[in-house]
Parts: C-alpha cells; structure tokens; sequence
C-alpha cells in the first residue's frame, strides 16, 4: 500500500529530506527492507504550505558520476536475496524518447542511442532494472502511478559536466542516463535506480512539492531509497557507516553547501543525514518536512518549524555520533 494511503490521519503529516530522498515522528523504522518503510500522511495539504505554482520549468534532478562498484559487491547486489519479483503491471507505454525502443517491461519502456551500451546490454539492463524498482517500491512503500520512459545516451550528450543520470518527475515522468560504451553497467544501473527512485518520490510526495524540494532531502532521500543498491557503490552495511568514514576523512562541513565541494560526498553525507532524522525523530515529520522546500535550495525546508531544531543544530547533534 502506498504511503499516502498508510498514515494515521492523527499522526503528525510528513514529509521533509533525502535531498525520500525525499524519512521519519514517533516509530524509528528498522533498516531490514520490509521494515523500513516510511509512511505518507493521508493528506498532507491540511498540513503543509499552500501550494504555489512551480517555475515554468522545473528544475530535473541531476546525479553525478559515482565510484565504481567492486565485482565482489556486484555479485552480493545481484544476488537471489536482492531481487524482488516485479508483480505489478501498468498498462500503456511511457512517453516517447529519442532512439530506438528496445523493450517493454511490466513498468519501465528502455529507449537507447548512439554511442551508448548496445540494445541487448540494455534490454539485459532493463530486466535488473524492474527487480530494482520491485525492490525500491517495497523499501519506501510507494509504487509508480504511471509507466515511466528509461532513455539510455552517450555520455556526450549529458546536459551537464560529470551528468551520468536525470530524472525529469513534473509532467509525463521520464529518466535518462549517460554512459559510453564499455563502461561499467552495474554503475549505471545504480545510478538508475537512483534516477526511479526520483519518479517514486514524485508519485509519493506530489509533483509540486517535488519541483521545490530541498535538494539535500531531494537527493539524500533518493540515495536512500536506492538503498543496498546505492551502498554498493561505497562498499559499506549502512550509510552511517558511510557518513561516519567520510566525516572522519575531514567531511564536516555545513551540509547546505557540500555540494559544492563535490557531489559524490555530497550525496552519500546527505543520505546520511536523511537516514539519521528517519531513524531519530521518525518518518511522519521527516515527511512533513519533505514538503516544505522552497525552490530547491539546500536548505530551504523548514527545519525548525518541523522539529524546533534549525538546520544548524540538527546538523552538530548528528555529526555528534559520528565522532
């Protein structure tokens, strides 16, 4: 069931960062995969801001390029105990994307170019991406609403530096990924994962909050949701385990403007982060929060208002068990 038809109407509403990624109230949820998931309000708009309408043109969600995942940590990832079977079907077809349709799976439609992995890669890639999905559906107790188009490009064609994946979340969903032929296809998949992990939030939280979110809720949370999938990057049990060696290797800067420093760490301290308000203060004001993000500025979400803790604050306690 999804989150939004979960929650106790007396629970306090959700909703705050992941930048799910877009976690948290009174329970702390357990990290066992049928455990973990966060639970939506039944209506947040009694709660959260009056919606206003977005830019014109939101903003998508870029993701970097990742570390390069070890064979050993590819071979856990893939393995019988990760796979969830994909039960659920949405009828139709995803929007149209540039390239050659190369296969239809129970919620996914793979389109790919030139310059890119070879249409049998990624028709092997789409197969993994649909256990994926089945996976990230069940860890953060969401499910997609609509088919969503996967397009597979040369890496010359990002529309950023460093760009390896995109999720564009308002309007008819659709993610795409960038990579050259013959590079590593268990780092692309991640970072797909993490690009549907976008389209999740988007279907959990509503596309307007979803065009404004706090990009560290935004990006944290979908690092989250990618969960095992995303720490296999990384080679780690948790992501405090990975918080707690990047703080230790000197990362404690103001979470606000890490990314600046570098997205990569950005996105693993931000999960870290996600994880630690998920677990600490539970996923009903963590939800809460996700909504009040004011135009994707790290940030921006009201921090204070949802916890009586500014940014700041809540910052120092977490980075206090890092230590």
């Amino acid at each position: 069931m999804s989150p939004m038809h979960r929650a106790p109407v007396a629970l306090v509403c959700v909703i705050g960062v992941v930048v799910a990624v877009t976690m948290l109230g009174a329970a702390t949820p357990s990290r066992g995969v049928a455990e973990v998931s966060p639970t939506l309000p039944a209506a947040t708009a009694e709660v959260s801001p009056v919606p206003q309408e977005p830019s014109p043109s939101p903003l998508p969600t870029h993701t970097p390029i990742p570390p390069t995942a070890t064979l050993a940590r590819r071979e856990f990832n893939e393995s019988a105990a990760m796979k969830v079977a994909p039960t659920s079907f949405l009828p139709g077809r995803g929007p149209q994307l540039p390239g050659e349709f190369v296969y239809a799976g129970r919620r996914l439609d793979f389109f790919v170019g030139r310059g890119t992995f070879s249409a049998d890669e990624v028709a092997e890639m789409a197969i993994k991406a649909e256990h994926a999905l089945s996976y990230i559906q069940r860890r953060f107790a969401a499910t997609l609403s609509e088919r969503v188009s996967v397009g597979v490009y040369s890496a010359s064609l990002a529309p950023g530096p460093g760009t390896r994946g995109i999720a564009y979340t308002y309007g008819a969903t659709n993610v795409r990924i960038y990579y050259r032929p013959g590079e590593d296809k268990h780092a692309a998949l991640v970072i797909l994962v993490h690009e549907l992990a976008h389209a999740l939030q988007a279907d959990a939280y509503g596309k307007i909050p979803q065009s404004r979110v706090d990009t560290i809720l935004l990006e944290g949370l979908a690092c989250w949701i990618a969960g095992e999938y995303w720490l296999s990057l990384s080679e780690v049990n948790s992501f405090q385990e990975r918080a707690r060696q990047l703080y230790q290797a000197g990362y404690r800067g103001n979470l606000a403007t890490m990314g600046y420093g570098g997205l990569d760490t950005a996105y693993d301290m931000w999960a870290g982060f996600v994880d630690y308000l998920a677990r600490t203060y539970g996923w009903d004001r963590f939800n809460l929060l996700y909504t009040t993000g004011r135009g994707r500025a790290p940030g921006s979400a009201d921090y204070q208002g949802i916890y009586g803790k500014s940014l700041s604050e809540l910052q120092r306690e977490w980075y206090a068990t890092l230590r």
